[in-house]
């Protein structure tokens, strides 16, 4: 079903940002369908707050010095072991509106959830980059925005590259997986974020049963005019529709039930469905109430911490990918970097560079491999 309110919104968005780019034309360069945007006001930013902070973030890049070995094998072992057991492990993921689902290996991530994770994924990665190189006495030229004809998919950093080539490899090696280093920070946050939106939730609203738009014509719960709140089946507690479907998974079909719901309790037989027990009722979905008058909780609240959950969600979910997927060992990506610079220092300029070129070709074909499993047995995500 078409969202009408979300598609103008969506043009709203890219009408702003059309607008933005315009104003700050000065600043922005375009290249082959990429814009660039950037900041000289971050730039100073960074290099003047690393200069009060140095300890701090030399401690940061000590511990993703130590978290590179860990990082560099994570991704290579999700990618292997999901091609030995033919299931997949790694996808796409993209924007979309009005609940479109995008065909193959593409998970599907709405809209407005994509542009506020982007920016909570892509900044502190970039940003991690840029502190850590300044703390290593590498400064930043240049950071901004990075867009896709008009879509924000990033930030991007340009630290002193002739000053980087000459650092120790110790140096390189913490300012690459530091940006890593960046979404996995950002992932804990998230992740306790979430668990203390679980837990305020819990302390203000309770689930007690499952509530329904109506019943289906010539189904069970029609024939015997099923209304109200459905407390048990079977005098089997019905807290939320997760209970309604353990409690369906486990019958059986033409057995009678007693249903107890706020306007009484009805006795029906199940029908069978599709090889499963049918009650007949659709738009069921959890009946909340606030814990302190046991009053139906509106239902404004709940979709605000539903979205919270999701958005976390997402976040903790891509920040995690992120992180993972950028230290597999495939230049441009950080982790071929790592192993580029680490090749080279060990066997020379020209063979560790012909070396790495191999392992980035190889790990990439597995990459693709990876991802052709998903468009065969799509990637569960909730």
């Amino acid at each position: 079903m078409v969202n009408i309110l979300e598609i103008v919104f969506f043009i709203i968005f890219f009408s702003i940002v059309s607008i933005r780019l315009y104003k700050r034309r000065k600043n922005v360069k375009f290249e082959k369908g990429l814009i660039f945007e950037y900041s000289q006001k971050y730039v100073e930013l960074i290099n003047n707050y690393v200069e009060n902070h140095k300890k701090v973030f030399k401690i940061i890049g000590l511990i993703s010095l130590i978290s590179t070995p860990i990082l560099l094998l994570v991704g290579p072992y999700f990618i292997i072991t999901s091609l030995i057991s033919l299931r997949p492990s790694v996808a796409l993921v993209l924007p979309t509106v009005s609940g479109y689902k995008y065909p193959g290996p593409i998970i599907s991530i709405p809209f407005w959830y994509w542009i506020i994770s982007i920016f909570l994924i892509v900044l502190p990665h970039e940003s991690l980059h840029a502190l850590i190189a300044r703390s290593e006495d590498i400064k930043t030229k240049r950071y901004g925005l990075l867009y896709l004809l008009l879509l924000p998919i990033g930030a991007f950093v340009d630290i002193d590259e002739v000053k980087l080539k000459k650092s120790k490899l110790t140096s390189k090696i913490k300012i690459f997986s530091a940006g890593s280093l960046g979404n996995l920070i950002t992932a804990l946050f998230f992740f306790i974020l979430l668990i203390l939106t679980s837990q305020l939730f819990s302390f203000l609203i309770e689930p007690i049963g499952v509530k329904f738009n109506n019943t289906i014509k010539d189904s069970p719960a029609e024939k015997v005019k099923l209304e109200g709140i459905i407390y048990a089946i079977d005098n089997q507690t019905i807290k939320d529709v997760f209970d309604l479907q353990n409690f369906l998974l486990n019958a059986k079909p033409n057995s009678t039930v007693e249903i107890k719901t706020s306007k009484g309790t009805f006795n029906l037989t199940l029908e069978e469905k599709n090889g499963r027990p049918f009650i007949g009722i659709y738009g069921a979905q959890t009946y909340f109430v606030f814990k302190w008058n046991k009053e139906e909780a509106s239902p404004i609240v709940i979709s605000i911490f539903s979205h919270l959950f999701s958005i976390f969600q997402w976040i903790l979910f891509l920040s995690i990918g992120v992180a993972i997927a950028n230290m597999l060992p495939i230049v441009p990506l950080d982790g071929g970097l790592i192993v580029r610079e680490a090749l080279k220092e060990f066997l020379g300029n020209k063979r560790g560079e012909k070396i790495s070129k191999i392992i980035s070709i190889v790990f990439l074909l597995l990459l693709f491999a990876s991802l052709s499993l998903s468009s065969i047995k799509p990637l569960m995500v909730s």
